[in-house]
């Protein structure tokens, strides 16, 4: 094994034996020393742009309707529970039901019909509460739905009252009023309009109504009933603005999209179809959810890329291999149509719209430019289906890769193919798994597949439920030490950035009124958004992103520099500090990520070699704070700030400091060299 032969100047680090309140005072007499060196020099090594990523798994947790995609109406278009008026009531002197006479499309085949007494003496309508309410602000918004009357319905001075109120009706917040007598009778007319909302409201128990003048009369028929508040970028048909920017601030290199499981679906039939997910709403027909309720996929294929495009980040696309959740795999002589659908889909997002017809396709709806797809993953924990794999992988990847030789193929599974371009790990665990496995992709061997790990998370900080981790204990909410844990495996995707695509956490959004899995990254609900301990240490790593890697290593007392060799204690750990030295070259600065997962602070005197600026730097600190369990700190809805990122500036005379790592914390070192 090559050993690592560094000078004995540098980095040396101390071990304080005791916890103490505040910011230790340290006792050099009392140490153990701990010598740290860290060379301002290239290992050769770069470190990718992606290489911490997100994952937008459509669906889960409603992560999208509901959550992200900005739609305020729930079941806009009548959908959910297989066509119903769930989320609707009536007001007044009128009622409800659900219509398929003549509808709107053969996507969307169910309508609303509001029906009104012959001569009403009030205001009468229907209301929608939204996805478990509805924040009302002060702004703009924009509203809109098919219309028709039927026969000889009359709407008494031919205005319809449209906006918001309490959910009573007694109050009401904004207003806006249409003219439909121009319309004639019998045809669908598509309104879009604005309602301006003129007074706050602290309560999200807020209705959208459609109202009807005293004196009209008749049936009345809607679909695709609409509102958007101003949305992130200012897309159409985008994104909450809240949600939005917590998932740019992570700063991701990439996003995996759109799933997960969403992508395979409950059945064949079931599964993410891209082109239904692109042409016009009212074109659009959904599926059943993969985890819950109605998946509209009013935010299709296009959004969900213009979004990742919008915060910075490239896409990891995943395509439809032929399984699904039911277990059913398509049979091999029958995959051609299939693979035939993945290549629609590429063509239509990166082909040319002057010489293809999908590129000509994408065009015409709105987007002229191709997409950059760099990586395609094939298929969804194939793991689960790896005997079907063994033909469906080859059967997709023959093709595609002869296809567009300039997109990395993303096997799922190893266990029945062999040496795919890359491959996509998934590990759910206690934080013990993590930090036992820091090692890890420094022992797989050279050369080998490269690796997304797609999804990784703790969801139970017991570390005695290892075997099990999904049984007892299962969290709600990250915690301070699975944090920890999981910048410790972080750290080692850093050091073997020449294998490692990247990774992310998983699942990233949850509604809290309506999950199917915890923990998870970023919980909100209709007026806050909560980020978890496991947001601000990805956040810490992903904001901090070094392009090459610096040697650095670690020695004590009981040995010298030149015993230190790769992969062994002493290179990236030191019993449980973990560190990775990295080089932003664009300006020149020093990253310096540090792992605490001790219960006992460590101080450091740090002297980076190749430097004599004298200049400020600075650190980032995550930690549960002294003597505080790190498994009972976790922001929550009820405690959305119990652990944040302090930030605080530090001198360097000639390249030395000096610093202290509290127990159980995540430190981020950047400092000009």
């Amino acid at each position: 094994m090559k050993q690592i032969t560094l000078p004995l100047v540098g980095f040396i680090a101390c071990l304080i034996i005791k916890i103490s309140s505040g910011w230790p005072t340290v006792n050099e007499n009392n140490i153990n020393v701990v010598s740290l060196n860290i060379d301002n020099a290239n290992t050769g090594q770069n470190i990718p742009s992606t290489m911490h990523g997100a994952i937008l798994e459509t669906n889960i947790n409603r992560d999208d309707d509901g959550g992200l995609y900005a739609e305020l109406i729930y079941n806009r278009a009548f959908q959910e529970k297989g066509g119903s008026l769930d989320g609707w009531s009536s007001f007044g002197q009128g009622s409800i039901a659900l219509n398929t006479s003549q509808p709107l499309s053969s996507a969307l085949p169910v309508h609303l019909r509001y029906s009104l007494i012959e001569n009403s003496t009030s205001p009468s309508g229907f209301r929608n509460g939204g996805f478990y309410g509805i924040n009302i602000q002060v702004q703009n918004y924009t509203a809109s739905f098919f219309y028709r009357s039927l026969g000889e319905a009359y709407v008494a001075g031919g205005q319809l009252s449209i906006g918001f109120s309490n959910s009573t009706g007694q109050m009401t917040y904004g207003l806006s009023t249409i003219n439909v007598s121009i319309i004639p009778a019998d045809n669908w007319f598509h309104f879009s309009f604005t309602i301006p909302v003129f007074n706050n409201t602290s309560s999200v128990k807020n209705v959208f109504f459609v109202e009807f003048p005293p004196g009209s009369k008749g049936d009345f028929e809607f679909n695709l009933v609409s509102c958007f508040p101003p949305t992130y970028k200012d897309r159409v048909n985008g994104a909450r603005r809240d949600i939005a920017q917590a998932f740019a601030d992570l700063k991701p290199g990439y996003v995996r999209l759109p799933g997960g499981n969403d992508l395979e679906g409950h059945t064949i039939l079931e599964r993410f179809i891209w082109n239904n997910t692109i042409d016009l709403l009212e074109n659009r027909p959904g599926r059943r959810g993969t985890w819950t309720g109605y998946n509209t996929e009013g935010f299709g294929l296009i959004e969900l890329l213009t979004f990742v495009e919008d915060i910075g980040a490239i896409p990891v696309l995943a395509v439809y291999a032929g399984y699904s959740l039911d277990g059913k795999a398509v049979p091999q002589d029958e995959l051609q149509p299939y693979i035939n659908e993945v290549i629609n889909e590429l063509d239509f997002l990166t082909a040319s719209a002057s010489n293809n017809s999908m590129g000509a396709l994408r065009e015409r709806l709105g987007r002229s430019e191709p997409f950059d797809i760099k990586y395609v993953e094939i298929g969804n924990e194939d793991f689960f289906a790896a005997s079907s794999y063994s033909y469906r992988w080859p059967a997709f990847y023959n093709v595609l890769s002869q296809r567009y030789p300039n997109i990395t193929f993303i096997a799922t599974t190893t266990k029945s193919i062999s040496s795919p371009p890359a491959v996509d790990d998934h590990d759910y665990q206690v934080p013990l798994f993590f930090i036992q496995n820091f090692r890890r992709y420094e022992n797989i061997p050279r050369p080998s597949p490269k690796v997304l790990v797609g999804e990784f998370s703790v969801i139970n900080d017991d570390d005695s439920q290892i075997n099990n981790p999904f049984g007892a204990g299962r969290l709600d909410y990250p915690s301070i030490k699975s944090a920890v844990a999981e910048s410790v495996y972080r750290i080692g995707f850093e050091r073997n950035s020449d294998v490692i695509i990247g990774g992310c956490y998983a699942p990233v959004l949850q509604n809290i009124f309506n999950t199917q899995w915890t923990p998870n990254l970023i919980v909100f609900n209709d007026s806050s958004v909560v980020k978890s301990t496991s947001y601000l240490a990805q956040k810490m790593f992903g904001q901090n992103l070094g392009n090459i890697i610096l040697n650095s290593t670690a020695t004590n007392s009981s040995f010298t520099h030149q015993s230190v060799e790769k992969g062994q204690e002493g290179d990236g750990k030191l019993g449980n500090l973990y560190f990775v030295a990295t080089k932003r070259t664009n300006d020149s600065m020093l990253i310096l990520k540090l792992v605490n997962a001790d219960q006992n602070d460590i101080y450091i005197r740090v002297q980076v070699q190749g430097t004599t600026l004298c200049c400020e730097g600075f650190m980032e600190i995550l930690t549960a704070g002294p003597g505080v369990d790190p498994t009972t700190v976790q922001n929550t809805m009820v405690n959305p700030n119990a652990a944040s990122i302090v930030r605080r500036p530090f001198w360097s005379v000639g390249g030395a400091f000096s610093i202290t790592i509290p127990s159980w914390s995540i430190m981020v070192v950047t400092l000009p060299i």
